[in-house]
């Protein structure tokens, strides 16, 4: 498979890469913005405010996640977290289950 950079590249250029360099691709960008997500979301709600050090160390985090996600072929990126790898389907279907639970016990 190839980059993800290189997948990216080809959408732009109305080019069609097959189905499952999409499907994978679009795995990274969630597992991406997923954690930039949840550390923007700690940072903007965090007090006090995170040092400046701080800041600045996830800032570098976040850029180098996505260098390498993009230098990286979308399915090697994911790793044991691909969907056709059953111990991840087990573990999807157990974590879906707890997030039934807790949602039907908040109703």
């Amino acid at each position: 498979m190839r980059t993800l950079y290189e997948i990216i590249e080809d959408v732009k250029d109305n080019k069609k890469p097959d189905y499952e360099e999409i499907r994978y691709a679009l795995l990274v960008y969630n597992f991406m913005f997923n954690m930039d997500h949840r550390n923007l979301r700690n940072e903007l709600l965090a007090e006090p405010r995170s040092p400046e050090f701080a800041r600045k160390l996830k800032a570098d985090n976040s850029f180098n996640m996505a260098k390498a996600a993009l230098n990286t072929s979308p399915k090697k990126y994911i790793g044991n977290d691909d969907p056709e790898n059953s111990e991840y389907q087990k573990f999807r279907k157990m974590s879906n289950k707890l997030l039934d639970k807790v949602i039907n016990n908040k109703k």
